[in-house]
């Protein structure tokens, strides 16, 4: 008969884990060799550090929200002068080019190919960001895999620590992908001009936030749309730049209707479509109006909108409002 004392030895063995939690718990591992217990409870510190800090949800919701801003941005070949930092001799002035004349002045053919290139650049680093956002979330599942171990094996050791790095790593080049770079060329982009200081310069890829709807102040009338807008994550200002803004009827039930649509374009941050028939949908959609300098936008916002009935008595929405303000 085995004695009472030692049936808790036997259950022990029966279940290791639960002498090497026990164990974990006062801060060492009887049934693991300390060696192992150091390099496997270091180990997953880093992994559960990894969870709670790069791989919370929170920073990969925020990490998909920047790859789906930088997808609806706008990308521009941007011509930079290497001498703007120094003011020209006054007695050069005459010779001197602007920098408005800068860019008439490169070859049309090298500017081209330089735009096919910025193109291909702002492809292969959104393409870049998708892949990284994907390996955060595999990671993530990875890692959440990992920390519900109770041991890991020699090999499984290296492989783990490689995939630490490997993520964080990946985390690094999310944050620097996209800055604006500079585009090398390998030709001289201005031929001399005769007697004129032809400047030095370089290319680089400049990013615009995208332009949205501000579904808040647009609104529909019986007879017209009042469309707002603005940029992403930006204070309204003065645009400085031409926006581009369409619209047409949705569903036309004979050849008239099916003339409802146009394309305006304007340099404020509001607009109003006029001549637009009552209680009907219209599809609208802006963008910035495109440049010579553009490499990449193909996103646009859209919104749709219902246009009131008329009034009763025959007027339109803004018929109505005049009538309400002056009666007589």
């Amino acid at each position: 008969m085995t004695p009472p004392g030692d049936d808790s030895d036997v259950s022990d063995q029966r279940h290791p884990m639960k002498t090497r939690c026990a164990g974990g718990q006062g801060g060492d591992s009887p049934g693991m060799d300390p060696k192992k217990w150091i390099t496997f409870k270091d180990l997953h510190d880093q992994v559960t550090q990894l969870l709670s800090t790069k791989l919370n949800p929170c920073n990969i919701k925020q990490c998909k929200s920047k790859l789906d801003i930088l997808n609806k941005c706008s990308y521009y070949l941007e011509v930079m002068r290497q001498d703007t930092l120094h003011q020209p001799d006054p007695q050069q002035q005459q010779n001197y080019l602007s920098n408005s004349t800068i860019l008439h002045l490169i070859d049309p053919w090298k500017f081209q190919r330089m735009k096919k290139l910025g193109h291909s650049q702002v492809q292969i680093q959104l393409s870049l960001l998708e892949e990284l956002y994907e390996q955060f979330c595999k990671g993530k599942v990875e890692m959440e895999a990992i920390a519900s171990q109770s041991d890991y094996g020699d090999q499984e050791v290296a492989h783990i620590n490689g995939r630490i790095a490997h993520l964080m790593k990946a985390f690094t080049d999310f944050d620097s992908t996209l800055m604006p770079g500079e585009l090398h060329t390998k030709h001289r982009l201005i031929s001399e001009t005769g007697n004129a200081k032809v400047p030095q310069i370089h290319l680089r890829l400049s990013v615009k936030m995208p332009v949205m709807f501000d579904t808040s102040r647009s609104e529909a009338l019986a007879d017209c749309a009042r469309l707002h807008w603005e940029m992403a994550g930006q204070e309204q200002q003065e645009p400085g730049e031409q926006f581009e803004i369409r619209y047409k009827l949705l569903q036309p039930t004979n050849t008239e209707e099916g003339n409802q649509l146009g394309t305006v374009t304007c340099n404020s941050y509001c607009i109003q479509v006029n001549n637009l028939l009552p209680q009907r949908c219209y599809e609208f959609t802006v963008k910035r109006a495109d440049a010579c300098c553009l490499v990449y936008g193909f996103w646009n916002d859209t919104m749709v909108l219902r246009t009131m009935p008329l009034s009763p008595g025959g007027f339109t929405g803004s018929q109505e409002k005049r009538r309400r303000l002056f009666p007589w």
